[in-house]
């Protein structure tokens, strides 16, 4: 196989694309990606989303770009040495035994602020920050060291071109060139949309064209694909601007060559291959041996693997290119969407158990909440990533489960890895705390992933809220959540006429929505209501909807001026976990927000049993519930008095616990009364105050028999 560097590429033209979301269509049925209609979206600046997006555009924004300098990231687009590059200094490709550089993720993690950066300048909220000139000069200057960076023939990476230069594109399994490649170029799409330049995205078409006259199916190129995923679905979105079908077959390549043994590489898969052609140590430090594909995986093609598994980040993105390819791409991602949904997802929407990976375990519903009960890591990124695919999955056909659980993850684990005063960050969510009871949140991290992509999903909000198409004189909407935004519609006219629609929602915390359509004269709505899966009493102007409800959307046809009132309860439930995870507990959930208790409202409680592993809740827990503020955000908290704290842990005749059915028997478990009351606040706005060390999201299940 050739390994030389390609000459440079002839440029293909990049004439800024018509932004006319509906005529986006990657394959047939299939809605315009969340990045190309955001910006259709306005928030009601007072309203739940609204402040956070606020809070993103102003501080958030502005923490991580101070961090990025800090951390010297944002300087390594000008290729001059840092001494930090000699952390886990690589050596031809090869991977350090003292681990990876930390380094070696930065163009990635600045091409994400540049992605967040130009979501937000794009909106009201970015428009009217006080940082505004400050971020786009940010963006310009960090992409005038970009096209300056850019060697003769394409390619462009910091860390292989002042580092390791002949370890450049020698290890795609664990270097993350085409990981980075792909937020580059993201971030250059971003930029086209925001700016109407073709500086950057013309960079970013370059460095695609090199890579796919170095890798693709024939005998002059290299069978190679990224060991972590995130190239294939930008390659997805860069031909929804583009229409340049070497992009669409370019992705597909990668999706589709995944994990296959080629005979040209003497019946090996690429990653094996690659591995002897850098004469990598069978032992040498890696994630996996080198045989054993399924942290990148590569363990199958992805038309064969029947388990997600892993690390969570790489599958997610991995399975979101697949599902935009479509036709058996995506029945694949559908059948891994449901292993990883059914069985080893959280309450909170968190994915990933296993820390040692980031990533699955291997044994269905073993989810443990922490680190002390074997486990729990939950990156915030992973969450994202669920996002992103169950969006993409919305776009082909609509599923009231899968739009339940992207809005459960983006309200829980999402939103959860950002702070309420937008300084600091989580990577992982664990349910609960371990022994030492650290529950800070950081300022940054060596491998800072987490918090940008935070910062551009809340960016791009407005393409997650709903979708639109126009077919004749029909405007078709698919609401996927409520919230209080205005979007508005383009229509095909010569008078650039628009529709309009306007919602007023009172969620997360009521089920009221108000719903406004405006389109000219002769025109028609057809309207998908989400009917939640939580949801109780659901009712369109006082009629309630009853009956099953297959698609869980409601359908009605309207004129082209129309007013609708959802209403619908959010019960309080106490959720109790699949039987083969062996735990028998009960998890508060109000709608799509999962509830937990902190040391801040359970002081007295604490002490009384010794911590929260001691504390118990019947089913029939009643709660009260109360406005709270936390960080400057209105809230509902929880309280209930009907705690319970574990008195004797009663042995069977061999000495362990019971176990009946599957989980920890009951009868084996006696529990009294504690007489202080338990208070719960949102999942996603735990720790943002002090003296928080203690935090625990499930409580065991008291039986009516076990209370003494």
């Amino acid at each position: 196989m050739p390994q030389h560097m390609m000459m440079e590429s002839e440029r293909p033209s990049t004439e800024p694309a018509s932004f006319d979301a509906a005529s986006i269509i990657i394959s047939e049925g299939h809605r315009a990606h969340p990045q190309d209609t955001y910006v259709q979206t306005t928030f009601d600046p007072e309203s739940f989303y609204g402040r956070l997006r606020q809070l993103y555009a102003d501080r958030v924004l502005k923490t991580q770009l101070d961090q990025l300098k800090k951390q010297g990231s944002y300087y390594a687009f000008n290729l001059k040495w840092n001494p930090k590059y000699d952390i886990g200094r690589l050596h031809g490709g090869k991977c350090a035994l003292t681990g990876s550089p930390i380094s070696l993720f930065w163009d990635s993690d600045v091409a994400k602020w540049i992605e967040a950066a130009c979501y937000f300048l794009s909106t009201p909220e970015g428009q009217g920050s006080p940082h505004r000139e400050e971020f786009k000069l940010a963006v310009d200057e960090l992409i005038g060291m970009m096209a300056k960076a850019q060697t003769s023939d394409g390619y462009l990476g910091t860390y292989f071109t002042v580092v390791d230069r002949k370890g450049r594109l020698q290890n795609l399994r664990d270097m993350h060139e085409m990981y980075c490649c792909g937020h580059l170029l993201e971030a250059a799409l971003a930029h086209h949309q925001y700016s109407r330049s073709t500086k950057f995205l013309d960079v970013m078409i370059r460095y695609v064209a090199l890579l796919m006259q170095m890798f693709g199916p024939h005998s002059d190129q290299r069978h190679g694909y990224p060991g972590h995923p995130e190239l294939e679905l930008a390659l997805v979105r860069l031909y929804s601007r583009t229409r340049d079908e070497k992009h669409l077959r370019f992705a597909r390549y990668l999706v589709g060559t995944r994990g296959v043994i080629e005979p040209d590489l003497g019946n090996r898969a690429f990653f094996v291959w690659e591995a002897e052609q850098r004469q990598d140590d069978y032992y040498h430090r890696t994630m996996e041996s080198i045989t054993d594909g399924r942290y990148h995986q590569w363990h199958a093609p992805l038309t064969e693997q029947q388990a997600v598994v892993g690390h969570a980040v790489r599958s997610m993105y991995l399975l979101t290119a697949a599902a935009d390819l479509g036709d058996e791409f995506l029945h694949s991602a559908k059948r891994l969407w449901h292993d990883a949904v059914d069985n080893k997802m959280y309450s909170t929407g968190g994915i990933g158990s296993d820390p040692s990976i980031e990533g699955f375990s291997e044994v269905p519903h073993f989810l443990p909440d922490c680190e002390d009960e074997g486990g729990c890591y939950a990156e915030t990124c992973a969450s994202i990533g669920l996002c992103m695919l169950s969006e993409r999955f919305l776009g082909h056909r609509l599923d009231g489960r899968i739009r339940d659980v992207m809005e459960r993850s983006l309200l829980n684990t999402v939103l959860g890895g950002g702070s309420l005063d937008g300084t600091r960050f989580f990577y992982a969510n664990p349910l609960a705390t371990t022994k030492s009871g650290n529950t800070a949140r950081s300022d940054w991290f060596d491998c800072c992933c987490c918090p940008p992509n935070l910062c551009r999903t809340l960016g791009l909000l407005g393409g997650y809220t709903w979708s639109a198409d126009v077919v004749e004189k029909t405007i078709n909407l698919d609401i996927y959540m409520y919230l209080s935004a205005n979007r508005r519609i383009p229509l095909p006219s010569s008078g650039r006429e628009e529709a309009l629609v306007s919602m007023k929602s009172e969620m997360p915390w009521s089920g009221t929505t108000t719903l406004t359509f405006s389109a000219p004269v002769h025109w028609q709505w057809n309207i998908n209501l989400p009917v939640p899966g939580y949801a109780d009493n659901f009712s369109v102007d006082g009629v309630q909807v009853r009956g099953e409800i297959p698609t869980g959307f409601h359908t009605l046809s309207l004129p082209a001026e129309a007013k609708l009132v959802i209403d619908f309860d959010l019960p309080i439930i106490l959720e109790s976990p699949h039987q083969d995870t062996h735990k028998d507990t009960l998890t508060v959930i109000r709608g799509p927000l999962v509830y937990t208790a902190e040391s801040w409202d359970n002081s007295a409680l604490i002490r009384r049993c010794s911590g929260f592993q001691n504390i118990g809740l019947p089913e029939t827990a009643h709660f009260e519930q109360a406005l709270v503020d936390i960080g400057g955000h209105q809230m509902l908290s929880l309280t209930t008095r009907d705690a319970h704290v574990l008195e004797r842990e009663g042995k069977d005749d061999i000495g362990s616990a019971k176990i009946v059915a599957g989980r920890l028997g009951s009868r084996a478990r006696v529990w009294r009364t504690v007489g202080e009351p338990l208070t719960m606040i949102p999942f996603f706005a735990r720790c943002n105050r002090q003296n928080s060390q203690q935090l625990r999201t499930s409580f065991q299940r008291v039986a009516e028999s076990d209370r003494g």
